[in-house]
């Protein structure tokens, strides 16, 4: 970083701060697609479920504020979502990646309460309680996908930001 922050002060004003801009929302742009594809079979969704349901969205560098964000809002996931099917002993699902049969559960049909996964509370026939899965906000930070985030910042960060710096100095940084 003191190589091409010293690079950077060769240049015009305002031109060391288009270059960072440049080349943050670059290695920006791969994080967030490694972030979501790790998070993704973290979770046992596809990447496009994992968008949806996580409420992923990315901030990206401007000049006025020079980081890229990736923000994640949401609750726990449903059942539902992680091909959830009625079988003899409950309900099969594969949340985190993982099948395996919740005991003593039932799944309503499509046309009955949105085909949730449900839990009796008690002896008698009601109250029943909604079954939930994996929160992408608490899994987009914790193991793999925090490994994949933490590595690609590393790896594409710097020559990123090297390589818009000498794009701007028609390739004469040293």
């Amino acid at each position: 970083m003191a190589r091409l922050t010293a690079a950077a002060k060769n240049l015009e004003p305002g031109k060391a701060r288009h270059a960072f801009r440049r080349g943050i929302n670059k290695a920006g742009d791969k994080t967030y697609t490694a972030t979501k594809r790790t998070v993704a079979k973290q979770v046992g969704l596809s990447q496009k479920q994992t968008e949806a349901k996580g409420g992923l969205r990315r901030v990206r560098a401007n000049y006025s504020a020079l980081e890229y964000l990736i923000i994640s809002r949401g609750g726990h996931i449903s059942l539902k979502e992680f091909k959830a099917r009625q079988i003899a002993k409950g309900v099969s699902a594969a949340p985190w990646g993982i099948r395996r049969v919740f005991a003593s559960t039932f799944g309503l049909s499509a046309g009955k309460l949105g085909g949730h996964v449900f839990k009796r509370a008690g002896a008698a026939r009601f109250p029943i309680a909604k079954l939930f899965g994996p929160a992408i906000p608490r899994e987009i930070v914790k193991d793999a996908s925090r490994a994949a985030f933490v590595e690609t910042v590393a790896r594409e960060l710097p020559p990123k930001i090297e390589h818009e710096i000498r794009r701007l100095m028609k390739g004469t940084a040293s």
